[in-house]
């Protein structure tokens, strides 16, 4: 087995290739595209970059093939905002092998000794590059497909990371609403609730966005949303560069009148943010090449039945007083052309959003995600 630094062109082609590799036979695998895939290695190209560096590895056996990949990742934001050394390992993969655990072990102590040389004192992972993007391993769940910026990954990821050491640090939750299957007395109660609220707060207005204040008003979100997870685990705020990246990421895909904001008097208490489940539309896109995807994945787009609310929050005074449960009640009433919602990721012990949503909706608890991390010796 040789781990080596991935620095020429047919090394990069292989690093990308292996996910191909180790998904080829799983029905619930979705490949994004090649441009997708890629831009969140590049330090030209992805702003995350501007504030972090990385390095990449590959393993090969005797043969010559690639059995194993990962990235080492030092995000100085997130140390700054932070106060600690924690280093990053993600784009994690390992082929499925009788010495897979040699192989994640190697790659391992390859991501430590850079994260080491750069300052680390600790490894986290696995991101992607980040926890604004894909993360963590999927222990419950793997069955079913990935909704859009969530990772995808075989159970046994977490043997292998636990026999090099890494222990659990934070789980995250993914839950589902099927509109099908919907409990309409439930849905009764969401309604006397909401009119509760409205006598609460005359003065609460709920606005949609269109395209020309789309920008301005995810702005506007990404300012209160700073605020509303300046505590939570792992939080580091987007920069300017970042929200514009995602701003026009996003606007390709959006739905205009799946985002809603709540104001008080014009200031903005509240927000949800809705994306169509893009991934259910790349995995009805057939080819390997994006000039071939990209037209199928634009059809497929508007057909899908999936959809993700990718974030909701409401200024602290604000909170427990039913401004959530509003906007949740104004995006489902909008939104029909959906059956399957997805409300992720939420963090493990953050009980109590849950239990206040699930009183007037039907939630599943469908997915599971672990985050792992050992210290540097």
């Amino acid at each position: 087995m040789q781990v080596v630094v991935v620095e020429t062109k047919s090394q990069w082609q292989k690093f990308f290739a292996l996910r191909r590799e180790v998904y080829r036979d799983d029905p619930a695998a979705v490949f994004p595209l090649n441009k997708m895939d890629r831009q969140m290695l590049d330090p030209k190209r992805h702003p995350f970059y501007r504030h972090a560096t990385r390095e990449a590895f590959i393993c090969s056996d005797a043969t010559g093939k690639v059995v194993g990949r990962i990235a080492a990742i030092k995000d100085t934001m997130h140390n700054e905002h932070h106060d600690d050394q924690v280093g990053f390992m993600g784009f994690f993969e390992v082929i499925d092998h009788g010495d897979a655990e040699k192989i994640t072990g190697l790659l391992v102590e390859a991501a430590e000794q850079w994260l080491k040389e750069n300052g680390c004192d600790r490894i986290r992972g696995p991101m992607n590059p980040s926890m604004k993007a894909e993360f963590g391993v999927v222990v419950e769940g793997n069955q079913y497909s990935p909704s859009v910026m969530l990772a995808h990954t075989p159970k046994n990821y977490a043997a292998l990371l636990a026999s090099a050491g890494f222990s659990v640090v934070q789980k995250f939750n993914a839950y589902r609403l099927f509109m099908d299957k919907f409990d309409t007395s439930k849905w009764d109660n969401l309604i006397a609730f909401c009119d509760k609220t409205a006598k609460r707060f005359p003065d609460l207005e709920f606005r949609t966005v269109n395209p020309e204040t789309f920008a301005q008003t995810f702005r506007d979100i990404n300012n209160l949303g700073n605020e509303v997870r300046s505590e939570g685990w792992g939080f580091v705020p987007l920069t300017d560069e970042e929200l514009d990246f995602m701003i026009n990421n996003l606007r390709r895909v959006i739905r205009f009148d799946t985002i809603h904001v709540a104001y008080i008097k014009d200031e903005l208490v509240g927000y949800i943010v809705n994306i169509p489940d893009v991934n259910w539309a790349l995995k009805k896109s057939i080819g390997k090449w994006d000039w071939i995807r990209l037209p199928q994945l634009l059809y497929w787009l508007k057909r899908t039945p999936r959809t993700r609310v990718i974030a909701l929050g409401v200024k602290e005074k604000y909170r427990k007083r039913g401004v959530s449960m509003t906007l949740i009640r104004r995006l489902i009433d909008v939104s029909t052309d959906y059956n399957e919602w997805e409300f992720s990721w939420v963090q493990h012990d953050n009980i109590k959003s849950i239990r206040a949503i699930a009183r007037t909706t039907d939630l599943e608890l469908f997915r599971t995600f672990e985050v792992y991390e050992k210290a540097i010796l």
